[in-house]
């Protein structure tokens, strides 16, 4: 009998699907694709967020004395409801001196505001540009204000 419980029971957590993000119903987007900006003082933050996983981000001090560039990249995974993880490379472009890391942030998607941010750095917003990752942006505008 306990061979039989044992055997079912393996056969049908076998059959069970682990949903990635619990929130979302049959045919909608993660509310993380997208274009999201923060412009906190003197810095400017672009991240860009696919449905595959996958990110890029950019970053660049204005008028901050030293001036500061970084690059980042990598993939996304969902952690929770509008809870999320980013890994990946994030190369720093400093007057002073140059950084790469290999790194890992964790996100908060508030869906009432439609905003993102960076548990890491709680008091850098990021408001959404756009729902399409791939949407042109004016850099020139958004890194000279």
């Amino acid at each position: 009998m306990f061979a039989v419980l044992l055997v079912s029971t393996g056969l049908f957590s076998g059959c069970i699907d682990v949903e990635q993000n619990p929130s979302l119903t049959g045919g909608q987007q993660d509310p993380m694709r997208g274009v999201w900006i923060s412009q906190e003082g003197d810095l400017t933050t672009i991240y860009r967020f696919w449905e595959n996983g996958t990110f890029d981000a950019w970053s660049r001090s204005v008028d901050t004395r030293p001036k500061y560039i970084y690059t980042s990249k990598g993939k996304w995974v969902v952690r929770g409801v509008h809870e999320y993880a980013t890994e990946g490379e994030h190369i720093g472009y400093g007057e002073v001196t140059a950084l790469a890391i290999r790194r890992i942030l964790n996100l908060a998607y508030d869906p009432p505001s439609d905003t993102m941010t960076i548990k890491e750095y709680q008091n850098q917003v990021f408001a959404r540009l756009s729902h399409d990752p791939d949407a042109p942006l004016d850099t020139a505008v958004l890194f000279n204000r």
